[in-house]
């Protein structure tokens, strides 16, 4: 009923500007052309339906009223026309001005639409963070106590005892539990950086090796393709070897048997571009725009807050992560890092404030 009622008001509004558009014309045909006056004040007019097509649909509806009233003006500018008279060259101009105008007033609403709606998205997420806060820090200690007291309970237990089976059970629960809290609160922390450089080769490399473990057990092959020539990165390795770790295991869960998996280092001075790249089932058009969202998974189980991690980290970092279809199939991720320390901003990400320390030397 929202997306209806959504619909039905920008359909109103588009013919508030149509029927504003047709008035104006109208005046202009049916007033004697000796008025001129009168036709001076019909074309400042127009620029009623030019605001408000801007202010209602951004960029596009400048662009449609522009080109409406271009071409409906048409014919009234080539019947007035004088041979390139001075009153034409005024014409003229006033048309080109009228263009640039809405141009700009529709690239400013624009600009100013998608900082609001950062703004509400920062804000939102931010409310998000805390809450998930305070709720994984009330569940980390009940958490804590039922694995600890099924574990001793399991140890005095007989070798061969059934409940020992139910007991595993519990004990697997509970530390998968704990793992959702852990991630539940690196999402509502905000985030400390430690800088140093570091190889983000060896880096790489290192995760791909523990991330074979994973990818043994179901039959993906996992390969690092280094960058030869790349210098020493600022970073945070926990922090990006957490990133890597992430992209690469959600890539392997997307995979198939058989399937491979590559982590491609590239470099793009001033960024070092960092590529995941599977060959597995990709992601549904209609996940798409969701895919960083908070606690939206298409895993059964899945906290739906990996992506959302991985994005907070890489962001205080100051870079950005995004994604692409491939075309066979499979997905790649790519992440885009700042390779010095002067890149780097400290600023108010979505989920709190990211503040980098450098722990062994600073940088100019």
């Amino acid at each position: 009923m929202e997306i209806d009622a959504n619909d039905r008001q920008k359909a109103l509004k588009a013919i508030v500007i149509a029927a504003l558009i047709a008035g104006i014309l109208c005046l202009h045909y049916l007033t004697f052309p000796e008025k001129r006056y009168y036709h001076a004040v019909y074309r400042m007019l127009f620029y009623l339906p030019l605001v408000l097509g801007s202010l209602w649909f951004g960029m596009k509806g400048a662009i449609y009223v522009c080109v409406s009233v271009s071409l409906l003006f048409l014919p009234h500018a080539v019947m007035k026309w004088e041979g390139f008279s001075i009153t034409d060259l005024h014409r003229l101009s006033e048309g080109a001005l009228y263009i640039c105008i809405g141009l700009t007033l529709g690239y400013l609403v624009e600009k100013q639409r998608k900082r609001q709606e950062t703004l509400v998205r920062i804000r939102s997420l931010a409310a998000i963070g805390r809450a998930v806060s305070e709720i994984a820090h009330d569940m980390k200690t009940p958490l804590m106590a039922i694995g600890g007291f099924t574990r001793q309970v399991l140890k005095r237990l007989e070798p061969d005892s059934p409940d020992g089976n139910k007991l595993g059970l519990v004990i697997r629960e509970t530390a998968h539990l704990e793992s959702m809290v852990r991630k539940m609160l690196d999402f509502g922390r905000p985030i400390e950086l430690r800088l140093e450089e570091e190889d983000l080769n060896k880096l790489v490399s290192d995760s791909v090796e523990t991330a074979q473990q994973v990818a043994g057990k179901t039959g993906v092959k996992v390969e690092a393709d280094p960058a030869p020539s790349i210098p020493p990165v600022v970073l945070d390795s926990a922090r990006v070897r957490q990133v890597v770790l992430n992209l690469i295991t959600n890539a392997i869960q997307a995979s198939t048997e058989g399937d491979r998996v590559v982590v491609r280092i590239s470099l793009n001075t001033p960024m070092v571009v960092l590529e995941v790249v599977d060959h597995g089932l990709g992601i549904a058009e209609e996940d798409r725009d969701s895919i960083f969202e908070p606690f939206f998974s298409t895993k059964r189980g899945g906290t739906g807050l990996g992506l959302g991690i991985v994005k907070k980290i890489v962001e205080a970092h100051g870079g950005s992560v995004s994604f692409s279809i491939n075309r066979d199939k499979g997905v790649t991720f790519t992440v885009r890092l700042p390779l010095r320390a002067e890149m780097y901003r400290v600023s108010d990400n979505d989920f709190g404030k990211a503040r980098g320390r450098n722990r062994s030397k600073s940088y100019p």
